[in-house]
């Protein structure tokens, strides 16, 4: 069955009763509970039948359970809403897991499962609410998923699993199936809800280590997550855009419920471009084939069954309030509880896109931002891949600098990141620890636009006297807030670009600061999860990998003491 994590003492106990007829009572035992570890009292007896043992006979208690799992909860081991592993209980079962595999050379996996939504749905709902939400994937999860493995909850929205290889066949299956179950609910606890679960597996085999496998399971959530939500949430993340953002672009937007057909909501640009009068009234209660193709019923060859929540499906059309081409975007979003085709059109007769060199350019563009953002991200050290990101950048604008800026303790910043010119000297130990009051308007002009674009920095510095730059001979600049899940960690800085390249420079930064934001949290997480693997749960010390991992770095012939407690 899979439910004895391991399962040496069993096996002898089980032996013994069988070929000896011996009964084996109270030996301890750990079995997989709901997805849960318990600690147990075993007791087996055999079965006879006339003369002959045919069978193993057993029961099983446990301690005071209730006082048990109130101990685990302050350990941090047992999370207090779901039941589950807390982060710590996954670190210890891990660890447990990865010594059995070395020592009985049986392999084990390693399940990630991410809900994204979980994070924004706490700013959205009460308390009460959240734990619903959330005892509802969890349940999902105990009877859908793999029922020998143990289960683990370690905040915003991310499951991680382990267990034995040899008990998880038709593992695919059951997720996805988990999958289905999870993205097919509309709502809980009486609230409308709409969520997504993004997964995937490492074996223990694959890694070097516990630590090594956490730090790939990781990337590989990151790579999964990335290729399902190419455009606006790489690592879980949600844009929040309201109807008056877009209200004021040039392209036309349409929202339609693909279960009536109803339009939900045009923009003034697609009520212009569809000749209809620029009030709510001209569409409210029409249905989309009534008003986009003149038809009295859904259009023979609509789109709507093959779109899908993590892509948008582009194609080149002509409509019939247009004189020329358009250029359609199509995918579907939540709204407001129900399921809606988000439909982007850009007439490329009259509209920005109709000079066919600026397309090309804007194309071209956005193929050297995927070029860049690839170069990054195949790097399995975050770090590597933003030195890489920072290089690139810097050799197409041609700048002088690059360089990134993170916010540290008692209000200051310090840069962390440097890319120059090879002509160009190193000012790194020049531009640390800067109290945030001497850069104070940066962030007053970040409070309503995330970039900061200078070409002409004396009127900048005209503007606000009391600013004080952190560098001397800076001519143009362009700068990017980092953001992380709201919260202000820093800014970029591309120092003097080339003129020629300036407007390349706005456009490649404003793309790509969300990405490095994103390095430089995944970075982070890395650095947590080593920090975790050296360091015992329980009392905070180093632990035995930290041990074995210092003893190497000892030169040989040098005398040491060691003092052993236990």
């Amino acid at each position: 069955l899979g439910w004895c994590l391991q399962d040496e003492d069993e096996e002898h106990a089980e032996r013994a009763a069988l070929q000896k007829g011996k009964i084996c009572k109270d030996y301890p035992a750990t079995l997989i509970v709901h997805g849960i570890p318990r600690r147990i009292l075993m007791t087996s007896f055999p079965i006879h039948q006339h003369s002959n043992i045919i069978g193993v006979f057993g029961y099983f208690r446990t301690a005071d359970e209730e006082e048990n799992q109130r101990q685990l909860e302050l350990l941090g081991i047992r999370d207090q809403v779901t039941g589950l592993r807390g982060y710590c209980g996954m670190i210890m079962a891990g660890m447990e897991i990865e010594e059995d595999r070395i020592h009985r050379q049986e392999d084990y996996l390693a399940l990630i499962l991410q809900v994204p939504e979980i994070k924004i749905l706490a700013h959205q709902y009460s308390p009460e609410i959240q734990q619903a939400i959330l005892k509802t994937i969890r349940d999902g999860i105990l009877e859908l998923g793999p029922i020998s493995s143990i289960a683990s909850y370690i905040g915003s929205g991310v499951f991680i699993c382990f267990g034995k290889t040899r008990f998880l066949d038709g593992l695919t299956e059951k997720i996805e199936q988990l999958k289905a179950h999870i993205e097919g609910l509309t709502s809980i606890a009486g609230v409308s809800c709409t969520l997504t679960l993004n997964y995937t597996t490492i074996r223990g085999s694959e890694a070097h280590g516990f630590n090594t496998l956490l730090y790939q399971l990781a990337k590989r959530l990151h790579d999964v997550t990335s290729q399902r939500w190419p455009f606006e949430r790489p690592h879980g993340e949600i844009i929040e855009l309201n109807v008056s953002q877009l209200d004021s672009l040039d392209d036309g937007i349409a929202l339609t419920d693909i279960a009536t057909y109803d339009f939900l909501f045009l923009n003034h640009a697609m009520l212009r471009m569809m000749h209809l009068p620029d009030t709510p009234d001209s569409y409210k209660g029409k249905k989309c084939y009534e008003l986009l193709a003149g038809r009295a019923a859904p259009c023979a060859d609509c789109t709507d069954s093959i779109l899908e929540r993590d892509a948008f499906r582009t194609c080149r059309c002509a409509m019939r309030f247009t004189s020329g081409s358009v250029l359609q975007r199509d995918t579907l979003v939540p709204w407001n509880g129900r399921t809606a085709r988000f439909s982007i059109t850009t007439d490329l007769q009259h509209g920005q896109m109709g000079n066919e060199q600026e397309r090309k350019s804007l194309l071209r563009r956005e193929e050297v931002i995927n070029d860049i953002i690839s170069l990054g991200i195949q790097e399995s050290d975050p770090e590597e891949g933003i030195h890489k990101i920072m290089a690139k950048v810097g050799e197409i604008l041609q700048a002088e600098r690059f360089l990134i800026f993170e916010e540290g303790a008692k209000d200051t910043v310090s840069a962390t990141y440097e890319w120059r010119r090879d002509t160009a000297g190193s000012i790194m130990k020049d531009v640390q620890d800067i109290p945030r009051a001497r850069i104070q308007p940066l962030y007053d002009h970040f409070a309503h636009s995330r970039m900061l674009i200078l070409n002409d920095t004396d009127s900048f510095l005209q503007l606000h006297p009391g600013f004080q730059p952190v560098l001397h001979g800076i001519t143009s600049l362009v700068s990017g807030h980092l953001m992380q899940s709201g919260r202000s960690i820093g800014f970029t800085e591309v120092i003097n670009p080339a003129s020629e390249a300036f407007a390349s420079a706005t456009f490649l930064l404003s793309s790509l600061t969300s990405v490095i934001a994103i390095m430089l949290r995944n970075r982070d997480m890395i650095r947590r999860l080593e920090s975790y693997s050296y360091r015992d749960q329980l009392t905070g010390i180093s632990n035995r990998r930290a041990l074995l991992s210092y003893i190497r770095t000892i030169p040989d012939g040098t005398s040491l003491a060691f003092i052993f407690g236990d």
